[in-house]
């Protein structure tokens, strides 16, 4: 929703500070439980100061962009919009990384930065950038503090709605007096179709499938998942959505499932299928499906390029518990959903000690509630397929961005939300060392992580297409690939692992309340490259 032009109110400089206090109150009304940054000397140290009174504690991070992510974490765990502060320029600058990410995978966050007032002489240059330049890609839009408003609460809203993601509030040396405009696309959400449509299709199907959307994890209800008996997919940034223990689960949708894949037996068969917001941005090929389609979504056909549905239907509610309904009274597939995964599994889990069995180990040992994170690499291929989600809350991943580096960012800030449950962030040989100053905040705060680096010596992902077209390896070979002295320099207790038995026994003697764990579990390049065969 966007936020609306208030009546101007009258108002000075001399009364910023208060209008600082009134937003940290503000924020901390709206349930802002922790903030996330790195603050200046001017009006974001008072914020900080007034939001401490109002006992939100402030998380001091090592890079701006890393402050954005944590919180973008909280934003997308909580259901409300994290917050990071940071200063005007250079800080923003910093921020990108964390808002392009945020926007990439619908991470609700409004983020805070100094800023000239609008109509500073060019003259006034000390770090001044062009904010509006850097935010224009990488944020829903962005306002000044104004004594027209909108408030901190309409900004959240607006970070929140459909699609969610950051939105940026600028606070100057004192209030302006107009608000600024937002940069912000509409999207409409043209309907094309009608929600009888819908139901004629589902009641002439008998083998329909159901793809769900991240949209779908927004959905008020979603329990009735748990009653329907045919093939239920999601896109990788929708996992949990339905719980992946069930029979009905089909695992992961990408657009590209190759012949190991439940979705490439599954959907070779289907006569129908149902999406609930599937976009063209969460899946790694779009393209038309073999038979009949319909999708579920507010934002109509905006983000629906490549799949060509019959109808697209918008009012996503009503729709879907339509939809729900009717397809409850079919059922199919359950037995090559069986029948699928368990080659699957067996395949990853036969051979030598490689990610796949980590991830079983590692998900057995917390029997299921331990929060899954996952960084980007040929490992992420796998934990998608294996590790079974059993609520949204208990995972995140870059699933539509595929943005090297920021698994451990989320994880920080995830463990940082919420300490009743560990959280499990596993990295690649490429995204380790992005944000490993961070690793800091986990040790100061004993936070219950366990990081785990996956490492073969290689950008494995892309050393694939440096082996498939006989180019030089040289680029993406990793010198020294150990991160453990480092890790433990950092106050984090690390292990090398070299089997599973010997994860397991690490595992048996660490405790969630004993602080953060580093594991370094080294893998034959040859084996970890050839392990997603028959999978993307």
């Amino acid at each position: 929703m966007r936020p609306q032009r208030k009546k101007n109110r009258k108002g000075t400089g001399a009364g910023f500070m208060s209008d600082l206090h009134a937003l940290a109150k503000e924020m901390a009304q709206r349930g802002v439980g922790r903030v996330f940054g790195i603050p200046g000397s001017g009006p974001s140290l008072t914020l900080l100061d007034a939001l401490e009174k109002e006992g939100v504690p402030f998380y001091l991070t090592h890079f701006e962009g890393s402050a954005v992510l944590m919180a973008g974490a909280v934003g997308r765990l909580s259901g409300k919009a994290g917050a990071a502060i940071g200063i005007k320029g250079p800080g923003l600058a910093n921020m990108v990384p964390g808002l392009s990410a945020c926007l990439l995978e619908a991470l609700p966050v409004v983020t805070i930065s100094e800023a000239y007032l609008p109509g500073t002489p060019s003259s006034k240059s000390h770090k001044r950038m062009n904010h509006q330049g850097l935010l224009s890609a990488a944020a829903k839009g962005s306002r000044f503090l104004a004594k027209s408003g909108p408030g901190f609460s309409e900004l959240a809203e607006w970070a929140e709605s459909e699609v969610p993601g950051p939105v940026h509030l600028e606070i100057a040396g004192s209030p302006v007096e107009v608000e600024k405009e937002a940069d912000r696309e509409s999207n409409p959400g043209d309907k094309i179709g009608e929600a009888d449509e819908a139901l004629k299709m589902i009641r002439a199907s008998s083998r329909p499938v159901l793809i769900l959307g991240s949209m779908a994890m927004r959905l008020k209800d979603t329990t009735a998942l748990d009653a329907l008996s045919i093939p239920v997919f999601s896109v990788a940034a929708a996992k949990g959505t339905i719980d992946e223990r069930l029979p009905q689960a089909a695992g992961v949708y990408t657009g590209v499932g190759l012949e190991k894949t439940p979705e490439h037996r599954i959907m070779a068969e289907a006569d129908l299928v149902v999406s609930i917001g599937l976009r063209h941005n969460e899946v790694l090929n779009a393209v038309p499906f073999k038979c009949r389609s319909v999708n579920i979504d507010p934002l109509g056909s905006a983000f629906c390029g490549g799949f060509r549905f019959d109808a697209v239907l918008t009012d996503a509610e009503k729709v879907t518990k339509a939809c729900f309904e009717a397809l409850r009274e079919k059922e199919w597939g359950l037995d090559l959903i069986e029948e699928s995964t368990r080659k699957l599994r067996d395949s990853l889990l036969s051979g030598p000690f490689l990610p796949a069995r980590v991830f079983e180990t590692v998900e057995h040992h917390f029997n299921h509630q331990c929060r899954l994170v996952l960084d980007t690499g040929n490992f992420c291929t796998i934990g998608e397929h294996i590790w079974r989600v059993p609520a949204p809350v208990l995972y995140l991943a870059s699933g539509q961005g595929r943005y090297m580096g920021i698994g451990l960012p989320l994880a920080l800030g995830a463990a940082v939300y919420d300490r009743g449950a560990p959280t499990a962030v596993f990295l690649g040989d490429g995204g380790v060392g992005m944000f490993v100053a961070e690793i800091k905040l986990a040790a100061q705060y004993r936070l219950p992580l366990i990081i785990l680096l996956l490492t073969d010596g290689y950008l494995s992902s892309i050393r694939g297409s440096s082996l498939k077209d006989h180019l030089t390896e040289r680029p993406v070979t990793i010198h020294r690939p150990s991160w453990a002295k480092t890790i433990e320099g950092l106050g984090v207790r690390s292990e090398v692992v070299g089997s599973e038995a010997e994860l397991e026994e690490i595992l048996s003697s660490w405790s969630p309340g004993s602080g953060p764990l580093f594991l370094e579990i080294p893998f034959n390049a040859n084996a970890y490259q050839n392990m997603v065969e028959g999978i993307r």
